[in-house]
């Protein structure tokens, strides 16, 4: 565990902090190369992706306050996001849903620019997730063969569900980019994030609500349905037909 990361002249670089501004640096950036080559509009780009971030973290920021409202003394606690402590499923998405509704705003076709996302923003999660693993961020005590030091290390598990989707959907779009189904690549990114994330949850120090399950696995149940009815309802209706 190394919360701080290294010091400079007496001001503490937390590792959380640098790894998620890494996860939103990379991201951003192959979200853009991704952009340029398959040659969508890029020049509202940048201000579209720093107001979808910032209302993604406040979102994330402000649902995991509440959520572990017990932990904290004061309330402006809240700002101090360098310490860790993040919702990702409300920061994506808010984040998402501000992203959508600015690029239709523009005018932009949805279609491709959430395929590509759904190529970047798994390897921002992982890139982010290797701070939350270094900030201590681990699972329940267990004697499983998966533990590491007697926890269960779920943050790395998110490390490597990150790296791996982010390998299939790149795979995909650089094989068979124009024969896939528009959308296929994000919700192909959405429902294996959340499928997998019903049982990674499970093994994280959060008390059960229903039937045996958390507030993460509930949430990551809820998207993982519907997702898959939300693409069955596109792939019905014709929409994701490539034209």
């Amino acid at each position: 565990m190394k919360i701080v990361l290294f010091s400079i002249f007496g001001f503490n670089i937390y590792s959380h902090g640098v790894f998620f501004t890494l996860a939103m640096l990379i991201g951003g950036w192959i979200l853009y190369r991704l952009a340029k080559k398959a040659g969508l509009e890029t020049k509202n780009f940048l201000l579209n992706y720093i107001i979808s971030l910032l209302v993604g973290i406040v979102a994330s920021r402000i649902l995991f306050y509440f959520i572990n409202l017990k932990y904290y003394q004061t309330f402006w606690q809240i700002v101090e996001i360098w310490q860790g402590g993040l919702v990702s499923f409300a920061g994506f998405i808010a984040g998402g849903l501000v992203f959508i509704l600015m690029l239709s705003q523009q005018k932009e076709k949805l279609a491709p620019w959430l395929d590509i996302g759904g190529i970047a923003f798994p390897l921002a999660i992982a890139i982010g997730r290797i701070g939350c693993v270094l900030n201590g961020e681990f699972g329940i005590r267990t004697s499983s063969i998966f533990a590491t030091y007697g926890v269960m290390p779920v943050t790395v598990f998110e490390i490597f569900l990150g790296a791996a989707i982010f390998a299939i959907n790149f795979y995909l779009y650089q094989q068979f980019k124009n024969k896939l189904p528009k959308y296929f690549l994000f919700f192909n990114f959405i429902a294996i994030y959340s499928f997998a994330r019903i049982f990674i949850d499970g093994w994280r120090i959060d008390p059960t609500l229903v039937i045996g399950l958390n507030l993460s696995q509930i949430t990551s149940l809820i998207i993982f349905v519907a997702t898959l009815l939300i693409y069955g309802y596109l792939t019905l209706s014709g929409k994701t037909r490539r034209e």
